[in-house]
């Protein structure tokens, strides 16, 4: 990446040049006449080896990486880039946590947010186990979650306590315990806000339909809140201020108690909340984070 004096640099990391993400901040940052680039982390060469050269980059490294991968060597070429003097967005070791819904699900605990009911574990279902999580739901109704998803990928609604036991034998047997157990929770309405530098941009209300329960998949109807309950920003800001995030969308569920946390996404796509909100949020990214 060239480094001309004066000049603002961007490079782009995502796994699709063909992203709409991608392809929007590309797009404002040569209209704001900022020399961009994009490339794939997961087609890339590192050469490692003791060098005495002084050349350093200047500029903003964009990642947008989902991280769906059971594979971190995006985060490799990221450090290697920040090594070499770009400044990395969202910070590493943030992203690095929040990648995975299990250490987000510690992370509402810890900070007592409000969040769903989790269940995580490693080795054979034993009684004692089997106990604690059939106890999650009384109407045998559980959530499945993959530690790492994206857009309603990887959750899974199973009915029964008997398919629940059957599935998760299965997986041990495969050796391939990668997910966390949470009870259904029956609810009409999810939120989605987009919080930048600790400050909501916007906030889509999702309307969880009877032929999808993922209020995060595509599938799910939206429309733009201009006016977002104090109790719902609170808690948003909240998280995100904890977080160390740059930016992020927050998943919020309705339950009975107030809102609940769902996930903190690190990556957000902001397609949908462009184009209901008719804000340029690729422009704020740039501008605020650079």
């Amino acid at each position: 990446m060239t480094t001309k004096k004066g000049n603002k640099n961007i490079l782009i990391a995502s796994e699709s040049q063909g992203l709409y993400t991608t392809n929007r901040l590309l797009a404002e940052s040569n209209k704001l006449r900022w020399e961009a680039k994009w490339f794939n982390p997961y087609e890339s060469l590192l050469e490692l080896k003791e060098h005495h050269s002084t050349t350093r980059f200047e500029g903003l490294y964009f990642h947008r990486v989902s991280g769906t991968r059971y594979d971190d060597f995006d985060l490799t070429v990221a450090r290697h880039f920040s090594d070499s003097g770009l400044r990395i967005t969202n910070p590493l070791s943030v992203i690095s946590d929040f990648r995975s819904k299990d250490l987000q699900a510690l992370f509402f605990k810890r900070h007592k947010l409000p969040g769903v009911p989790t269940i995580l574990y490693r080795g054979e279902l034993n009684e004692n186990y089997w106990n604690e999580i059939a106890a999650l739901s009384s109407r045998e109704r559980y959530i499945l979650k993959m530690v790492r998803g994206n857009q309603g990928t990887g959750v899974n609604l199973i009915s029964g306590t008997q398919s629940l036991k059957s599935i998760l034998e299965t997986f041990h047997a495969l050796k391939d315990q990668k997910f966390l157990i949470q009870p259904y929770i029956e609810h009409k309405k999810e939120w989605r806000l987009f919080v930048l530098k600790n400050n909501i941009l916007g906030a889509v209300e999702k309307t969880i339909t009877t032929d999808d329960f993922r209020g995060n998949s595509k599938r799910s109807k939206g429309r733009l809140i201009k006016k977002i309950p104090s109790a719902l920003s609170a808690l948003a800001i909240k998280a995100a201020e904890l977080s160390g995030l740059d930016y992020c969308g927050i998943d919020l569920m309705e339950t009975k108690n107030g809102p609940a946390f769902l996930e903190i996404n690190a990556v957000p796509g902001f397609e949908h909340m462009e184009e209901l909100s008719g804000l340029n949020i690729a422009r704020e990214l740039l501008l605020q984070i650079y």
